[in-house]
């Protein structure tokens, strides 16, 4: 089943603006015989990480001038966006945790002000924003539509092969944490 191409909402439907999207909702793409393998699947922490991969790779091939976000109440619509990649203000950042810092290494050192290890480094940054304007077709480049078709294409397929290949097994961790109390 092909995912079908629509006009959707950018961010609200109440302000008319629509972009090049598609439907990929699971019972509209996933045939029948895979449904309930899907939805197990999408329970899992993990299920998402493929296609996040692919969106970041679909942003990145695009120079992030477009980027595709899910929309919608249950997030079954791929949607066309532009996005701006912008130089950060950010000047260091922490390989443990992530943690961004206006300052360099030299200015406040190693120490992250989050986590408290020393893994700050000085980088260089981009921030990505993304518009919710509408977007005609005729405004998409024709490589870049035909990059957002592959796209769809490729999130439905890659559900497919995991539903026929994978399985779903539960396991028990357990999380340590530190806390203070008052004694």
């Amino acid at each position: 089943m092909k995912p079908t191409r629509i006009r959707y909402s950018t961010m609200n439907s109440w302000n008319g603006l629509t972009a090049p999207a598609y439907n990929l909702k699971v019972h509209k793409v996933i045939p029948n015989n895979l449904l309930s393998k899907v939805f197990e699947l999408m329970e899992c922490d993990n299920f998402y990480d493929e296609i996040n991969f692919l969106m970041d790779d679909f942003a990145q091939d695009n120079k992030f001038e477009w980027q595709a976000r899910f929309n919608g109440r249950s997030d079954g619509y791929l949607v066309l966006y532009r996005s701006e990649k912008k130089l950060s203000q950010h000047k260091s950042i922490c390989n443990n945790c992530g943690q961004r810092n206006f300052t360099t290494v030299e200015e406040t050192g190693e120490r992250c002000g989050k986590c408290g290890s020393n893994s700050r480094v000085n980088s260089v940054t981009y921030d990505i924003s993304i518009s919710g304007k509408g977007i005609e077709d005729n405004e998409v480049p024709k490589e870049v539509m035909k990059s957002f078709t592959k796209l769809a294409n490729d999130i439905v397929n890659s559900t497919i092969r995991k539903a026929k290949k994978c399985n779903v097994k539960e396991e028990t961790y357990t999380i340590t944490k530190t806390r203070k109390v008052i004694a």
